[in-house]
C-alpha cells in the first residue's frame, strides 16, 4: 500500500489525536477525577473506538467494503454522536448544579430536543430518494449538523457569559464546552470548505484534526491544571440573575397554579414561562 505524504502525514494526525484522547482518558480515571464527568469518560472510550475503525479503513482499504465493517461504523458512529449529546446535558447540569429548578428545566429542554432530531431525522429518511444507505447518511447528516449547531450555541453561552455564571474558563465544565464549541464550528467550516472545494478535501480534514488536537490538548490542561481559582455559580453574587429564574421557577413549580400540570403538562407549560418572566423581571427591576 502506497500513501502519499499528506496520507502519512493526515495518520500521523490521527494517532496524535488518539494518544491524546487515550491521556484525557487516563486523567479522567485517575484520583479525584473518578467519579467526575461519567458521560465525558464515555466520550473519550468512544472517540478512541471510532478513530481506530477509521485507522483501519486506511490501513486495510478492502475491510471498508466489508458489510460488518458498515455495520460496526455506523453503530458506533450513532452510538457516539448519542454521547456527545448526553455530554451537554452533562456540561450543563454541572454548571447548573446548585440550582436545582434550572437543572429540571435543562434536563426537560434535552429531552425534547432529542425528540425533535429523532424526527427530524426520521423525515429526512423518508423524504430521501435511493437506497436504504443513502437514507441513512442523509439522517445522520441531518442530526449531526443540529448538534454541531447546538455546541456552537453552547460555546457562545459560556463564552459571553461567563462572568455572569460566576465561571472560569479554567473550570472543566467550561473548558469542556468551550472545546466542544471550537470542534462544532470547526466541523461546520470544514464540512462547508470540503463541498465547495473538493479538491483540497484533504487539506481541509488535516487543518480541521490539527484544530481539534488542540482541543484535546486544552482539555487535558483543564482536567489537570489546579481549580483553586475556579468558582462555580453559586459563589456569584446574589443579585445573578440564574438566582432570580432558579427562585422564580421554585416558586412556581411549588405553587398551586402549577397543580394542573400534573394533567396536562402541555396546556400548562407555556403560562408558566410567562409567569416565571413576570417574577425574573419583577426582581430584576427591585435590584
Amino acid at each position: 500500500m502506497r500513501l502519499s505524504t499528506m496520507e502519512w502525514a493526515s495518520i500521523g494526525l490521527a494517532l496524535a489525536c488518539l494518544a491524546t484522547q487515550a491521556a484525557i482518558l487516563g486523567i479522567l480515571f485517575r484520583g479525584k477525577r473518578r467519579s467526575e464527568f461519567p458521560i465525558f469518560r464515555s466520550y473519550s472510550a468512544t472517540y478512541i473506538l471510532v478513530l481506530l475503525i477509521g485507522l483501519a479503513a486506511y490501513f486495510f482499504p478492502g475491510c471498508e467494503q466489508s458489510t460488518r465493517y458498515t455495520y460496526v461504523n455506523w453503530i458506533v458512529s450513532i452510538v457516539y454522536m448519542s454521547v456527545e449529546f448526553a455530554v451537554m446535558y452533562e456540561i450543563i447540569v454541572n454548571a447548573l448544579k446548585p440550582y436545582s429548578a434550572l437543572v429540571d428545566l435543562g434536563k426537560m429542554l434535552f429531552i425534547w430536543a432529542a425528540v425533535f432530531l429523532l424526527i427530524a431525522a426520521g423525515t429526512t429518511a423518508f423524504a430521501t430518494s435511493g437506497p436504504e444507505s443513502s437514507r441513512l447518511q442523509a439522517a445522520y447528516a441531518v442530526v449531526e449538523r443540529s448538534m454541531r449547531l447546538m455546541e456552537c450555541g453552547l460555546l457562545l453561552l459560556f463564552f459571553f457569559f461567563e462572568r455572569r455564571l460566576g465561571l472560569s474558563w479554567r473550570n472543566p465544565n467550561v473548558g469542556i464546552a468551550i472545546g466542544l464549541g471550537i470542534t462544532a464550528s470547526m466541523d461546520l467550516m470544514s464540512s462547508y470548505l470540503q463541498s465547495r472545494f473538493p479538491a483540497q478535501a484533504l487539506q481541509v480534514a488535516m487543518v480541521n484534526t490539527l484544530a481539534y488536537l488542540g482541543v484535546l490538548a486544552f482539555w487535558c490542561y483543564v482536567l489537570v491544571a489546579d481549580r483553586a481559582e475556579n468558582k462555580s455559580a453559586v459563589s456569584a453574587p446574589r443579585g445573578l440573575i440564574l438566582q432570580r429564574w432558579n427562585e422564580a421557577l421554585t416558586a412556581y413549580r411549588s405553587s398551586p397554579a402549577a397543580a394542573p400540570a400534573n394533567g396536562s403538562s402541555m396546556e400548562s407549560f407555556l403560562p408558566g414561562i410567562e409567569k416565571t418572566v413576570d417574577r425574573v423581571l419583577a426582581r430584576k427591576a427591585m435590584h
